[in-house]
């Protein structure tokens, strides 16, 4: 008997940069394109690691989130922190995106 796994069911995650900024999305797009073929229902984006973003990063962000919402499936930010968890909150960005892991 073969047991199949169904990687759609698993979360794909992209660790965002540290500065995640106009200097940056250009990479991170095309990336983000690449998750837009894949299976995965759920798409995560990790923080942990980022301590800037500016209207670029959101933009991307925004980007992806309508992009997959389009296709029924889930974006969630994970370990949001810092300058990033302030603009985020500030735009209401958390409801719309469930904000997911440790967040200080």
């Amino acid at each position: 008997m073969a047991i199949h796994l169904n990687d759609s069911l698993n979360p794909k995650t992209v660790m965002a940069p540290v500065q995640f900024d106009i200097d940056s999305v250009a990479g991170i797009k095309e990336q983000f394109e690449e998750l837009l073929q894949e299976p995965n229902q759920l798409v995560v984006i990790d923080l942990k690691a980022t301590e800037f973003i500016d209207s670029s990063g959101i933009g991307a962000i925004i980007f992806l989130f309508k992009r997959l919402k389009r296709q029924q499936r889930v974006l969630q930010l994970a370990d949001v922190h810092g300058q990033p968890k302030r603009i985020l909150t500030m735009l209401k960005v958390d409801k719309a995106i469930a904000f997911t892991g440790e967040q200080s």
